[in-house]
């Protein structure tokens, strides 16, 4: 019987590495054993350090691995669907057909589509899931229940969704219940989470669990990641991190009460087939031995942009400012944002900080309750903060595309088929794309922040305005050329379309680790942002150590193998770059967020 490992974590814990070294080891033992990502933003590719792409390919004996492309998902099932009515059906119907087809909604069905095949195949003794972060990953695995439930209500109004990519899997009720089935058998299907000890990953974690808990889903393991190594606890360098990790060990142990695998921080990066196995003995087999770098002790980097430049950056003149981070997840992001809008506002500037992050860690950053609705951030004036709660804006995008369709006339059968249509999941990014778009478009703000989730699903989220128009045209059922709602939609559009693209009123802002996965994801973020007309204004390296005359041989490789990945870097992005320092507690409150405002705007 095959069987299936899941690995998920908040970004930036180390959940692709500890998925590869999973699977890398069962496949030494002899186990045929396939590893799928299912994050947009994949790098299993890059720790690997090979082409894998969308299809399975072979990486080392017994071992195979595939990263889900959403859009290729998409033009799979897109001709699954279309392919064999081709011949059958006027030229006319096939373009109406295709038409629906290539919306948000079929990239999200597609892809969780993929992903339910490998929970039915039969070919591997074991399937490893390297999955996106837990925010995206919960609703990965609510996926196959919405949609069972949906088609079964569906089947016993005695109705069936016409709407093109809906209709679509109206037969795979059965393939999904089965899906369900194998992910809440505890005897086949374990969940790993991936953390570090501190406190934003153990909340996630907490979080994410409970909600896998309301889904019947309760087998879960953990891979604590990151620990200080013994021997480096008591330097001037690890000391208090360390600290407080042992802290936060005691609290895991006390609050999750779950088999843990501790995993320690090793000099070098864990990539390739040959540090891989070396990580495998390990986490596995207990081996001592040490993962090193041998990098370059030449010059340190020197290429950091003027501090004043980054202040200039940000200016704006008379109209609102929007500013957009991005980034692999775990690398900083909220922090940053939660420190540029923090500055902001203290010199005087009506600023909103909102977080389109299902995981809303700016909460835990600001140490202040961020819910729905926009609030002013205590202690520092003209700061507010707002999280876009997917749940509360799906409900009120329903509430108002309702009344929208009775006041414009509708029959009561044609809003019966609205309502039914709005139950869908698909449903769901486009509420989310309305409220995000809401904020952008208002004015009563000098600078709007967004703390954004991490960069695969960003990007899913900035396509949605091209393709919005006819997702909008095919939800209410009406004609393109008669339909003065989808008019105005496009014109909505189009002009939100034009302000994230005006660098004068929106910057966007890269934010990652000197490290090689970091800043390559970043790299790839960077071109299809820009080849969808929206340029990067800057990059923002964060974390960076310092070399000191005590510091150990572990120090040494980590410090010299970042100055090598900020050389990397420079040369990668053709923008002005800022650096953040490694801060040996975590940043959690005003009094830390003034560091990092100190650093990036003094």
């Amino acid at each position: 019987m095959t069987r299936y490992m899941f690995f998920s974590g908040k970004g930036g814990t180390g959940k692709t590495t500890m998925a590869a070294t999973t699977a890398v080891y069962n496949a030494r033992q002899g186990n045929r054993t396939l590893i799928v990502s299912t994050d947009p933003a994949s790098n299993l590719g890059d720790i690997f350090e090979c082409t894998i792409g969308h299809k399975i390919t072979g990486i080392a004996d017994n071992l195979f691995a595939m990263e889900i492309d959403p859009d290729q998902a998409a033009a799979e099932f897109r001709e699954g669907v279309i392919g064999p009515m081709r011949g059958i059906f006027p030229e006319d119907i096939l373009e109406v057909m295709e038409e629906q087809f290539r919306s948000s909604c079929t990239t999200e069905i597609a892809a969780f589509d993929r992903f339910t095949d490998f929970l039915s195949s039969e070919d591997y003794d074991l399937v490893v899931f390297d999955t996106a972060p837990t925010g995206h990953t919960v609703r990965l695995l609510e996926l196959p229940v919405d949609w069972s439930k949906y088609m079964e209500e569906s089947r016993n109004k005695g109705s069936q969704v016409k709407l093109g990519p809906v209709s679509a899997i109206q037969g795979a009720k059965e393939k999904y219940d089965k899906a369900i089935a194998v992910l809440r058998n505890s005897a086949t299907t374990e969940f790993y989470f991936v953390l570090r000890p501190e406190k934003t990953s153990i909340l996630e974690t907490e979080r994410a669990q409970n909600e896998l808990k309301a889904l019947s889903i309760d087998n879960f393991k953990l891979i604590v990641n990151g620990i200080i190594p013994a021997e480096e606890a008591h330097t001037p360098q690890y000391a208090k991190m360390a600290a407080m990790q042992q802290r936060y060990l005691e609290t895991i142990e006390q609050t999750l009460s779950q088999p843990a695998k501790l995993v320690y921080l090793q000099g070098g990066e864990i990539k390739g087939l040959l540090n891989i196995n070396k990580m495998a003995d390990i986490m596995y087999e207990g081996k001592s031995e040490a993962i090193t770098g041998a990098y370059d002790k030449g010059e340190p980097f020197a290429g950091f942009a003027a501090v004043g430049s980054f202040k200039e950056m940000l200016a704006r003149d008379n109209g609102q400012r929007i500013i957009i981070f991005t980034g692999k997840g775990g690398v900083g992001k909220t922090v940053t944002a939660c420190a540029v809008a923090v500055h902001l506002a203290r010199e005087g500037n009506r600023t909103l900080l909102v977080t389109t992050d299902p995981a809303a860690h700016i909460a835990y950053v600001l140490d202040h309750e961020v819910g729905g609705k926009i609030q002013a951030v205590k202690n520092v004036a003209n700061l507010y903060a707002a999280r876009i709660d997917q749940k509360v804006v799906v409900e009120s995008y329903k509430a108002e595309i309702i009344a929208n369709a009775q006041k414009s006339g509708y029959s009561p059968d044609m809003v019966a088929a609205i309502k039914e249509e709005l139950e869908s999941p698909c449903t769901e990014e486009m509420a989310v794309f309305e409220e995000f778009s809401a904020l952008i478009s208002g004015d009563s703000f000098d600078y709007v922040v967004f703390d954004t989730a991490p960069t695969g699903h960003t990007l899913r989220l900035l396509e949605l305005p091209y393709d919005y128009a006819k997702q909008v045209e095919m939800l209410v059922n009406i004609k393109h050329d008669t339909s003065s709602a989808t008019s105005a939609a496009k014109e909505k559009l189009q002009k939100l379309v034009a302000k994230i693209k005006d660098k004068a009123v929106c910057t966007f802002l890269l934010v990652f680790y000197p490290e090689y996965t970091p800043i390559f994801e970043s790299k790839r973020t960077y071109d299809d942002l820009q080849e969808a007309g929206i340029n990067i204004q800057g990059v923002i390296a964060n974390n960076i150590l310092s070399l000191a005359g005590d510091s150990t041989e572990f120090h040494k490789n980590r410090y010299f193998m970042q100055q090598y990945y900020l050389k990397v870097a420079q040369k990668q992005f053709d923008v002005p770059m800022y650096g953040i320092s490694m801060f040996d507690e975590e940043i959690i409150g005003l009094a830390s967020l003034l560091q990092i405002e100190n650093e990036l705007f003094s």
